[in-house]
């Protein structure tokens, strides 16, 4: 056997080692964030958390933001992948609309996850590519309606706005109350509700869209 063959396990193994230890600092940093914010996050801690070292830390990250903007990137990754399963449909308010469930569900799904996306990070921190990617798929839905003159709004930063303020609102409540009586539509009406406000219908006809 020759010597590339029997590095070949050895190199296996390595990388597996490395993609361990790189998921159990991404968890701990999770649950350190999320129990105590950005502003009382530290790497001392961190590594009090997951039991390495801060060289080995800034070894597989760089530094903080580095570290941080990996675990987002990876968080917001899952969002995206949901709404990008998302059909598209004839009309863009049928995918809007699905989009938008698909949101809120994952968030519900996921509320550690959710909790982590949505907290304060300091003003000058650049979105990760993911989140980005996020943001455009619900902006190319919304342009689609504001090409056909169907945004009741006067653009779709103001759309995009009022969409991300509604669903956080929404999600949220459900993830901090998980104990209240909330019915099986009210998601559904939630979404219907904002949708009504921001975008007319394809034509005077369109009934109810819960439940579609």
């Amino acid at each position: 056997m020759d010597a590339q063959a029997l590095q070949k396990p050895a190199e296996r193994r390595r990388r597996e080692q490395t993609a361990a230890v790189r998921r159990e600092i991404l968890d701990a940093t999770e649950e350190l964030l999320v129990s105590a914010g950005y502003e009382a996050f530290s790497m001392r801690r961190l590594a009090k958390r997951c039991g390495y070292t801060a060289p080995t830390i800034y070894h597989h990250f760089g530094d903080k933001r580095g570290l941080i903007d990996a675990l987002l990137e990876e968080r917001f990754r899952l969002m995206v992948e949901r709404i990008m399963r998302v059909p598209v449909a004839d009309d863009p308010l049928a995918t809007l609309r699905r989009q938008l469930l698909a949101f809120v569900n994952f968030g519900l799904e996921n509320p550690t996850h959710y909790r982590l996306l949505v907290a304060q990070r300091p003003d000058d921190a650049p979105l990760t590519q993911a989140a980005e990617e996020s943001r455009e798929l619900i902006e190319m839905t919304l342009s689609q309606l504001a090409r056909a003159g169907r945004l009741l709004v006067d653009d779709v930063d103001e759309a995009v706005q009022c969409i991300w303020v509604m669903l956080h609102g929404l999600v949220s409540m459900r993830i901090s109350r998980p104990g209240y009586d909330w019915t099986e539509t009210h998601v559904d009406v939630s979404i219907e509700i904002l949708l009504r406000g921001l975008v007319a219908p394809s034509n005077a006809t369109e009934g109810n869209g819960v439940g579609r």
